[in-house]
């Protein structure tokens, strides 16, 4: 065993669950940002029934944040409840769900102002089974997704 030089015994104890945990959430965050970037619009609808863009960063069965340029002429709200917020899966088609605003924060990204928001989900929509189901897609599709490294030839006959 090593010694730490003070004539006692150390142990190193890697916890390969922890580690294991660790990638498979990094892997589950990849996902999600390819389906959030490349295959998913997002909306909120705010007053006067206009529809404003926002970028999701995660989701949860219980809640979710997303994030907006920041526009001092034209705030968010930073504790508004019962937002409808509407995931386009294509260009005429929408799930719905409702979210309660429990923080925001300022930030800085690429020399860019925006505002990040915490939500949580309102569980008493009847779309609500729907996201839920979405989510846990999400989940599964992450811990089993593959990357195309194009390595196989399509062959047509």
């Amino acid at each position: 065993m090593p010694h730490d030089g003070t004539g006692k015994t150390s142990e190193h104890v890697v916890d390969f669950n922890a580690a294991r945990a660790q990638r498979m959430d990094e892997k589950r965050r990849n996902a999600e940002r390819i389906f959030f970037n490349n295959l998913l619009s997002v909306y909120c609808v705010t007053g006067g029934d206009k529809l404003r863009p926002v970028e999701i960063i995660e989701v949860s069965e219980d809640g979710c944040s997303f994030r907006v340029p920041f526009d001092a002429a034209n705030p968010w709200p930073s504790d508004a409840e019962n937002i409808p917020l509407r995931l386009y899966f294509s260009q005429d088609t929408y799930l719905q769900v409702h979210v309660n605003i429990a923080n925001s924060r300022p930030s800085i990204e690429s020399g860019k102002r925006f505002v990040r928001y915490g939500c949580e989900i309102d569980k008493g929509v009847t779309s609500y089974p729907a996201y839920q189901q979405f989510v846990k897609f999400l989940k599964l599709y992450s811990e089993h997704a593959h990357k195309d490294m194009g390595d196989l030839t399509v062959f047509y006959i």
